[in-house]
This record gives C-alpha cells, sequence and structure tokens, in this order.
C-alpha cells in the first residue's frame, strides 16, 4: 500500500456547474464596445491623417523647410 499525500483530493474538474439558469448574457453589450471602438478609432486615424496631410501642404507649399544635420 502506498502513502497517501496531500495531493490525492485534487481534482480537474470544478465542483459548481459552469451555466447557470439566471445567468443573463455575457456577451450583451459587446456589440456597443465594438462600435465605440470602430468610431473612436476612425476619428483618431482621420485627425492624425488631417495633421499629416497639413504638415505635407505646408512642406509642398514651402512655408515649413526641413534642415537635416
Amino acid at each position: 500500500m502506498r502513502a497517501r499525500d496531500d495531493f490525492d483530493d485534487l481534482r480537474a474538474e470544478r465542483d459548481m456547474p459552469t451555466h447557470y439558469r439566471n445567468e443573463p448574457n455575457r456577451h450583451a453589450g459587446l456589440w456597443k464596445q465594438i462600435a465605440i471602438g470602430i468610431v473612436v478609432g476612425y476619428s483618431v486615424l482621420g485627425v492624425i491623417s488631417a495633421v499629416a496631410w497639413m504638415i505635407i501642404a505646408r512642406v509642398m507649399l514651402g512655408d515649413l523647410s526641413i534642415t537635416l544635420p
């Protein structure tokens, strides 16, 4: 007979059920988060693009000069 150690009572599965009847849908607000992410991301990219085009326009018109050492 082998000696009993502390790890004999460990089990991989959980004792409680994984799904309950009254559990609300976990993904209920996910579409709102995706929509907000798209709107915010598009807005930030638009602002960055506008600033980049303003800098390019100034360089092309000669108002801004870039000097390299």
